[in-house]
């Protein structure tokens, strides 16, 4: 990959590869550093990113630079829990930013409850199927590509789907059902 080639990656799928880092680390300030330390491994092996000349090239270089930092979030979420650390940002901050500005509805205060709860559900699973999560209804990735993405066969995918999709209706049913 060139670096005019990277370059147009960034243009076109640099708000997606940051939105997923986003999901997965669940905190703006731990986002901005995944996403600039993906880009940055990423550049430093452009070399190696080889795809071949057709239409989906920069689509499967976005892939393969979402496994990047699944990678790198592995990594320091394992040092983190040897280390027992806990991120302390719950989200609120931007909650008040969206509400700040005007009158909000009961209906848009419900919706924007039940988004968070969803959120913090998510995040509470495993890692593993968390990533899985993501990466399948996030950033629309197939289950073949979430295999070949996180070096796992398709079944493994589709078994850790179908455990986070459990997990998640068992935890989220009374929000939907109310």
């Amino acid at each position: 990959m060139s670096k005019n080639e990277f370059e147009q990656l960034i243009e076109k799928h640099g708000t997606d590869i940051y939105r997923f880092c986003y999901h997965l680390t669940g905190c703006r300030d731990d986002a901005d550093d995944l996403y600039q330390d993906t880009m940055c491994k990423a550049y430093e092996i452009r070399i190696r990113i080889k795809t071949p000349d057709d239409d989906l090239k920069l689509e499967k270089e976005r892939n393969y630079c979402l496994g990047i930092a699944v990678r790198l979030y592995k990594n320091s979420y394992r040092k983190k829990v040897n280390r027992k650390e806990e991120s302390l940002d719950n989200g609120q901050e931007e909650y008040d930013e969206r509400f700040a500005s005007g009158v909000v509805t009961g209906e848009a205060l419900e919706a924007e409850e039940r988004q968070a709860r969803v959120r913090k559900s998510i995040r509470e699973l495993p890692l593993k199927q968390r990533t899985v999560i993501y990466l399948f209804y996030f950033s629309e990735l197939s289950i073949k590509d979430i295999g070949a993405l996180l070096r796992i066969p398709t079944g493994t995918v589709k078994s850790r789907l179908n455990k986070a999709k459990s997990a998640l209706k068992n935890e989220l049913e009374d929000v939907w059902y109310e």
